[in-house]
């Protein structure tokens, strides 16, 4: 496995060359393999990547050639080389990874997508992506088990390696393949249901995600001998992810605004009250703003419209679509209580139905495989809580005769959330998965102040309502701290998760060559 050396030669006057290496007869420069198959696949097949790992010396020719191909800033790689290595000195190991896009059987990104930007060619099974479609949501990003799809903010829209489609299908290697001095990287034809029962045993290497997530196509060869402790270099560098503030006031204030259309429905039903009219406007604003909001995280809000086309598969589809219902039907609810209709009641119901709906696919927009610590029952039970205990709250205000029924709904919501959050954080410390326990080490060390502040935060509201909560005064700063509280909780939600993905490079991207 050694890297052939550019020849440098010079002609003196006597005409004499200097090599740096003697090439013989029996030597070549470049290695003679078949990179690509020479046709194209048959029905049931597709093209896959082989990454021969036994070859690759991580010189990363093939990720400057793919950025050079597709014209991708330097932080933008759509190919990246990671390091895996294990034994004890002086019998150590390194191996080096080339990993671009899969084009697995089952691409998460292509299911997750709103819009229908992914599609799987029905020719070459290569997984595209259609940028003048994207509207920069990124939740591809988030789906992908491999950290495949990568956004771009200066375009808005989300990119990724198709294969270098235009030059495969011209009879031409990939430039990553093209590039690769050691032909590690090959295209290969594979049998699509063969590969479903073999990729197990093909697909999976040290420094990968398991190829369960999406059926990745890539033919990973390994080295038959590996030290058992192998594995990539980067378990010791986690830092914390970006905590898209958008989001985190998207769904804090539309989960209090469900919260407080149920609590205000469930008050005018249970004690013939009559609710306010200028409070349950009030909330209606509230959802409103935080819709609103919404959009600005994504990279083309100008199309947000089109986040509504895959509802039938998208649970980012579903949470537009069942919100957009609710800030319909609140605003329907807000408006007969204006007019003092007998309607109302019926339609504050079917509001905060379509609100409970909402919020269960807001939570299961983030149960994804390639989030661990989102994966979980832990992120729907945080998503209802949270409504639970700010939105009885904010209707207490406002509220006179089931004014102690709501008190300790929310009293028994912030003590619910307390208990989650402390179960969370102890299943997190003592998981056997890695990205589950760098999520709590996250949470221990690094953000220990904000996760301390915000536990503490809660069990001071769950003391005040217990035992101060006459007041309209002690219930208001009580309300003011649940917000706070919230926003703190959802932003450690974002920035402590783990993600999925292959092993990065021992230095830094700055640093990396």
């Amino acid at each position: 496995m050694e890297l052939p050396l550019l020849i440098r030669a010079k002609e003196d006057d006597a005409g004499e060359q200097f090599l740096l290496t003697q090439i013989t007869d029996a030597q070549n420069a470049w290695p003679s393999v078949q990179l690509t198959p020479g046709r194209m696949p048959l029905p049931g097949e597709q093209f896959r990547f082989h990454l021969d790992m036994t070859q690759c010396i991580g010189c990363k020719c093939c990720v400057v050639a793919c950025n050079e191909q597709n014209g991708n800033p330097a932080e933008i790689q759509w190919r990246r080389v990671g390091e895996i290595e294990g034994g004890v000195y002086p019998d150590t190991m390194r191996h080096y990874l080339s990993m671009g896009c899969n084009h697995c059987l089952e691409p998460t990104c292509m299911i997750g997508c709103p819009v229908n930007a992914y599609t799987k060619d029905p020719l070459t099974g290569i997984v595209l992506h259609n940028a003048e479609r994207c509207i920069g949501c990124q939740y591809c990003t988030w789906n992908c088990s491999y950290g495949v799809p990568q956004f771009n903010p200066e375009r808005g829209v989300v990119g990724k390696c198709d294969m270098c489609y235009g030059r495969l299908t011209d009879g031409r290697e990939p430039a990553c393949v093209a590039s690769c001095p050691e032909a590690a990287i090959r295209i290969e034809i594979v049998n699509q249901e063969e590969w479903r029962r073999e990729y197990a045993g093909q697909a999976n290497a040290p420094g990968l995600p398991n190829a369960d997530d999406s059926i990745s196509t890539t033919k990973v060869t390994i080295r038959h001998q590996l030290p058992r402790d192998i594995g990539r270099v980067d378990t010791s560098r986690v830092e914390p992810e970006h905590a898209h503030w958008t989001l985190i006031f998207m769904t804090v204030f539309t989960q209090m605004a469900v919260g407080a259309i149920a609590s205000m429905s469930a008050a005018q039903s249970i004690a013939r009250t009559t609710i306010a009219r200028v409070p349950a406007a009030g909330v209606v604003l509230i959802a409103l703003f935080a819709l609103g909001a919404s959009t600005l995280h994504l990279g083309r809000p100008i199309y947000a419209f089109r986040a509504l086309s895959m509802w039938r598969r998208s649970w980012l589809s579903r949470e537009v679509l069942f919100f957009s219902l609710f800030a319909n039907a609140a605003i329907a609810y807000a408006g007969l209580l204006w007019i003092g209709s007998r309607a109302s009641l019926m339609t504050g119901v079917a509001a905060a139905a379509l609100g409970a709906i909402a919020v269960y696919a807001s939570a299961r927009l983030y149960v994804v495989a390639a989030r661990p610590a989102w994966n979980s029952i832990h992120t729907v039970f945080e998503f209802y809580l949270c409504a639970a205990f700010t939105g009885p709250l904010l209707a207490s205000l406002f509220t006179t005769k089931p004014r102690h029924t709501l008190i300790h709904a929310a009293t028994c919501g912030v003590l619910a959330l307390l208990i989650q959050q402390v179960v969370k954080f102890l299943w997190l410390r003592h998981s056997a998965v890695f990205e589950l326990r760098a999520s709590g080490d996250l949470l221990r060390h690094r953000l220990l102040s904000l996760f301390s502040l915000r536990l503490g935060s809660l069990a001071a509201i769950a003391l005040a309502l217990i035992f101060a909560s006459g007041s309209v005064w002690i219930r208001a700063a009580c309300l003011a701290a649940a917000i706070g509280a919230e926003l703190l909780g959802r932003y450690l939600f974002f920035v402590s998760v783990v993600p999925k993905n292959m092993a990065a490079p021992y230095l830094r991207g700055r640093h990396a060559a």
